[in-house]
């Protein structure tokens, strides 16, 4: 059914299926070689599967069952993908598949909204509260980021701390002391497009560090001509109502199918 790829071939499946792709920049950074993930595709690269280190993957197939059951044994049986997934727009045939077969998954729904503000704005100063600073993320020590906020940042996404340093982009709410205390950057730069991640430690909650830090993320793509790609689970009330205080384009919204495979 499914073969994995070589690398050489990355760019064939991203031009022949490039407005699905562009949809899912973790998926097209793979594709584009700025980050690791594993390709697997079928005669002609018709049908392919997408896999990156965090588990975020994409799935195209013609929606039929013997292409579920195929692909469920395949997922089952690979070790080179990881144990958890999460599959962006999955068929309802195959969920309704797992159903019968593999009940270990759950449907979220999540939107995505992309943010194409072409002017820097300063609405953060006033909402800064004393005590507290802003900085950008290369500003501030790697190992008082993790720290902080333990999101591994050289591996979950990015493939190493240098390319983190290196290619992130992103803005830090700080403490007078340098602590870091709410972080938003890129998971990922692909052709124009920059995804979201996006973190308020829990005890500074509260304090619209959440919107500040966004905004001052916001600015650092506006500087460089990048569009904010912003996917969130719906149910996620303080993201999906943060993001649409920026003015920003719903562009879809989808079933996220997270699946556990052990």
């Amino acid at each position: 059914m499914l073969s994995e790829v070589a690398r050489a071939s990355f760019l064939e499946i991203k031009q022949k299926h490039h407005e699905l792709v562009s949809l899912y920049p973790l998926v097209n950074a793979v594709l584009s070689f700025d980050q690791e993930g594993i390709v697997y595709a079928g005669p002609g690269h018709e049908t392919f599967f997408v896999c990156t280190k965090s588990g975020f993957s994409l799935w195209n197939a013609p929606k039929d069952a013997a292409f579920d059951r195929q692909f469920l044994e395949f997922l089952l049986q690979n070790r080179k993908i990881p144990e958890y997934i999460h599959l962006y727009m999955a068929s309802c045939s195959f969920q309704h598949y797992l159903q019968t077969n593999w009940p270990k998954y759950k449907v979220r729904r999540r939107a995505q909204f992309r943010n194409y503000q072409k002017d820097v704005t300063c609405h953060y100063k006033h909402l800064l509260p004393t005590g507290y600073q802003i900085a950008l993320i290369q500003e501030l020590e790697f190992e008082r980021l993790e720290g902080a906020f333990a999101l591994d940042f050289g591996h979950r996404y990015w493939d190493t701390r240098d390319d983190f340093l290196n290619k992130a982009i992103g803005a830090c709410v700080v403490t007078e002391q340098g602590e870091p205390v709410a972080i938003c950057y890129s998971a990922c730069v692909v052709d124009g497009i920059a995804e979201v991640d996006i973190l308020v430690l829990s005890e500074h909650r509260g304090k619209r560090f959440g919107r500040i830090v966004s905004e001052l993320y916001f600015n650092e793509l506006v500087k460089r001509k990048l569009t904010a790609h912003w996917d969130t689970f719906i149910e996620n009330s303080p993201s999906y109502i943060l993001v649409q205080k920026f003015g920003v384009t719903l562009t879809q919204e989808y079933d996220l199918l997270s699946v556990f495979l052990k």
